[in-house]
């Protein structure tokens, strides 16, 4: 068995060189780190006394690899590989069972039945193919060296992977910094066939809670108007929408944000409203800049030398590119 500087050399190997054609192997490395920090310590060395490996089935990690996979392609829409006309199957056994539109609610309020249904079919096709399968044979290989297995051994036939009680220990051990080192190769990797902002907090982010904007409310008191509309606000309905969908920008920063309407606000949802206000939105910015220090702020994050006009055109042409619906207001 390796010692402990061979297994993180070997491990942060094939992380970083690796064959990969799509981010199969950044999961199932995520999915044996937080399945090993969970073990207990006592269990892991009896285990390793008794020469004893931790046998873990498919279905398990097929459960898994949809509650990474899920956010990032319901919420988020990031690409996995770089064919966009063969998406990883993961991404197909997904829009099969969920659809392909943006998914407002949280993976934990799915109904149970789609779950099941996607996770049987994410353990047929992606860990059932025997040397064929996408992974499991595929992840431990570097190429160029001889064929090693430190971490685990499977079994097609059977439906899981053995690993091995040195590996669990391993892994438990270097949890933290191996797991960012997974998310931070993964996000590398994503960031060659993506434009999105903030990647690296889409792929750690599986569940989150969107904070309450009604404080921006008194950042723009002074728009007594519907942005989509033009009614006057009522106060008691008045919503804080962002202008470019959150699920693509993932952040709340004044320059994207507007007061609306219930009516508008719920209409729009997480679309695209036309060309027409996202100039609005730019004269907006521009005209009340100097007089809301919030917002002149939120630009100069934007650029630093005050163009940033580009930019927002760039973020709203990008994600309408990403195929976020482009709803006809009001």
């Amino acid at each position: 068995m390796m010692d402990d500087e061979e297994l993180r050399n070997y491990f942060i190997s094939i992380l970083t060189k690796g064959s990969k054609s799509n981010t199969y192997k950044f999961a199932l490395a995520r999915f044996l780190l937080e399945y090993s920090d969970k073990q207990d310590l006592g269990s892991i060395k009896n285990k390793i006394n008794n020469n004893e490996k931790e046998i873990v089935s498919f279905s398990k990690i097929a459960e898994k690899f949809l509650k990474y996979y899920w956010h990032q392609e319901c919420k988020y829409r990031i690409r996995q590989n770089y064919d966009p006309n063969n998406h990883p199957s993961v991404v197909k056994v997904i829009r099969e069972v969920f659809g392909v539109k943006y998914i407002p609610g949280y993976f934990s309020s799915m109904p149970r039945e789609k779950k099941e249904n996607a996770e049987e079919k994410i353990r047929e096709r992606v860990f059932g193919m025997g040397y064929r399968s996408q992974v499991v044979p595929r992840f431990q290989k570097l190429k160029g060296q001889p064929d090693r297995h430190p971490f685990y051994e499977w079994d097609i036939s059977s439906g899981h992977l053995e690993i091995k009680p040195e590996a669990l220990s391993f892994f438990h051990r270097n949890y933290t910094i191996l797991t960012k080192a997974v998310f931070f190769e993964w996000s590398k990797f994503l960031e060659k066939i993506n434009t999105l902002p903030r990647l690296i907090a889409k792929v750690q982010s599986e569940e989150v809670r969107r904070r309450s904007l009604t404080s921006y409310q008194s950042v723009f008191q002074d728009q007594i108007d519907c942005f989509y509309c033009n009614r006057e606000l009522d106060e008691r309905q008045t919503h804080v929408d962002h202008f470019i969908p959150w699920s693509y920008i993932f952040e709340d920063e004044p320059w994207n944000l507007v007061l609306a309407c219930q009516q508008c606000n719920l209409r729009k949802s997480d679309s695209l409203a036309g060309l027409n206000f996202r100039n609005n939105l730019i004269n907006r910015n521009r005209d009340y800049q100097k007089e809301i220090p919030e917002l002149r702020k939120s630009l100069l994050s934007l650029d630093t030398d005050n163009n940033w006009v580009p930019v927002i055109k760039h973020h709203y042409n990008n994600c309408k590119e990403y195929g976020f619906t482009v709803r006809d207001l009001p």
